[in-house]
Parts: structure tokens; C-alpha cells; sequence
């Protein structure tokens, strides 16, 4: 085999060929994190996860230890804190690494379940009208797979498209694999049922139609909850930043013309700390809950 013909091993290829003997000591540490692997649609094992975890840390703690000893060596600290600092600097660096490995598997696993659940209605209802127009179950998920724009929704059909493919899994098998490595509950229940109208011979246009009227109606009433939730913040914008300063600098001003200063500040004072600090971080403390309050509606 020559070297243009010769297989690319990629990043986690090659973390798990120098890294293995070394992973499996490991891999107890990860333990909790292989279900979430799984789910997370990163579409590496656990043993090479492992592996290429190790292999970044390593280089992590490595540049840790330099970075110390570059500090140490420049501060003219002494032989003890030379020694110190590189050790306990690629000790940290390891370990951080090691933590980010071992929860971004987490949470990129919930971001893609809530990214499911926001476009599970719409793909359920492309799927009642294919099953309507007489689409078999298997070629529903072969057209929702060939979809660019499909989202999650989509690659997960590619994964099912590709067990029954390449795997020799029938429909019923493939939707149970995906229902073991769905990230979301939600798409993981409506699997379940259509398998179940699928296999049992039931209608399942019928299911897909009331299945696709039910988690619009759910997605109907989260968007009014979150476009309440913005009105109440809109309404506490007003009273704390709009309300409240303009009444504070009236009752400021009248103050200072009686006794000139409120616990030992001026009045002059407190109207800058009510102009340049209160509102300043009232705005920013708005918009942050603003952001999340919509944010809950966008994921």
C-alpha cells in the first residue's frame, strides 16, 4: 500500500492507536459519560473519546508545566517556587482538560436534545403528509434523511437510513437503536409509538396527524408562555429602570435641598450612582434575562 492509498486515521484514529494501554485505565473515570457519548451525535467510540482525552490533556499539561516554568524562571523566584509552579501549573492544565472531556459529552448531548424537540413538530408533520400520500415507514425516513436543512431530525434519520443500509437492520431494530442513542425523551416516545402503529398494522397516517397536532399544540403554548415571560421582564425594565431612577432623582433633589447629604454622600453623588452605575447594570441584568427568557423558546 503506497502513502496516498494508506488510511487517514484522523485526530481520534491516531489518540486511540498512542494512547490505548493507557485509555483503559481510564475509562472507568469516563464510565458515566458513555451513555451520553452516544447521544451527543459526535460519532467516535468511548474508547477512542477516552484515548484522544488523554492524548489533550497531556499536551494541555505539557504547555501547563512550560508555562510555569517560563513564569517561574522570569519572576527570579527562588529554586522551591521554581519547582513548584511548573508542577502545580500542568497539573491544573490536566485536569481542566480532563473535566472538559468529561462533561462537553453532556452537554452537547442536552443542546442537541433541545434542538430535537424544537424541530420535532414540524418534521412529524412532513411525515404525516408523506404517510397520507402512501409513503411507506422506511422511505419516510430515507426522505427526512435526504433533507440539507433537516437539522437534527435529519442526521438522526441518517443514522437510521444507515443501520438498516449497511447494518442489515429491518425498521423496527433501527428505530430501536435510535431510541437508545436519542438525546431527547421526546423523540424517543414518539419512536416508540411509531414503531408500535408501524409493526401492528395500525393507521399510521392517523397517528403522525394527531401526534403532529399534539406537540403543535404543546409548542403553541410554550411560545405564549415565553412571550408572557418577555412581557413581565418588559414591564420590570420599565418600573426599575425608567420608573424608579427618574423617582430617585426627584427624591435626591429634594433631599438635597433640605439636608444636602444622605448618609455621609452627597446628593450630587447618589444622582451619579443612580445615572452611571444603577441603570448601566439594571440594562445589562435586563437583557440578560431577556436573552434567556427567549433563548428557552429558540432551543
Amino acid at each position: 500500500m503506497t502513502a496516498k492509498e494508506a488510511p487517514r486515521l484522523g485526530f481520534w484514529g491516531a489518540s486511540y492507536v498512542l494512547y490505548a494501554p493507557y485509555a483503559r485505565r481510564f475509562e472507568g473515570v469516563f464510565k458515566e459519560v458513555r451513555g451520553d457519548l452516544a447521544k451527543s451525535g459526535l460519532m467516535v467510540t468511548f474508547h477512542a473519546y477516552v484515548a484522544g482525552a488523554l492524548f489533550v490533556s497531556t499536551v494541555a499539561g505539557v504547555a501547563g508545566a512550560l508555562a510555569g516554568f517560563t513564569t517561574a524562571f522570569y519572576a527570579g523566584l527562588s529554586l522551591g517556587p521554581m519547582l513548584l509552579l511548573p508542577v502545580g501549573a500542568g497539573a491544573l492544565a490536566f485536569a481542566a482538560s480532563l473535566a472538559a472531556f468529561y462533561f462537553f459529552p453532556t452537554a452537547t448531548a442536552s443542546s442537541r436534545g433541545k434542538r430535537l424537540d424544537a424541530e420535532l413538530p414540524y418534521a412529524v408533520g412532513h411525515m404525516s403528509v408523506l404517510a397520507t400520500a402512501g409513503v411507506t415507514p422506511e422511505r419516510i425516513f430515507e426522505v427526512l434523511a435526504r433533507e440539507e436543512e433537516g437539522g437534527v431530525v435529519a442526521h438522526e434519520s441518517r443514522m437510521m437510513v444507515r443501520d438498516m443500509a449497511t447494518m442489515g437492520l429491518d425498521l423496527s431494530q433501527a428505530v430501536e437503536a435510535e431510541i437508545k442513542r436519542s438525546p431527547s425523551g421526546r423523540f424517543a416516545d414518539f419512536l416508540d409509538g411509531f414503531r408500535a402503529a408501524s409493526v401492528t398494522g395500525s393507521d399510521l397516517a392517523t397517528y403522525l396527524g394527531r401526534a403532529a397536532s399534539a406537540m403543535m399544540l404543546d409548542r403553541r403554548l410554550q411560545a405564549k408562555a415565553v412571550g408572557e415571560n418577555v412581557g413581565m421582564v418588559a414591564e420590570i425594565y420599565t418600573i426599575v429602570l425608567v420608573v424608579a431612577p427618574l423617582l430617585l432623582l426627584i427624591m435626591f433633589s429634594v433631599m438635597g435641598a433640605i439636608v444636602g447629604s444622605v448618609g455621609g454622600l452627597s446628593v450630587l453623588a447618589l444622582m451619579y450612582l443612580v445615572g452611571y452605575l444603577f441603570v448601566p447594570v439594571g440594562g445589562l441584568v435586563s437583557l440578560i434575562l431577556a436573552d434567556q427568557t427567549v433563548r428557552k423558546e429558540v432551543d
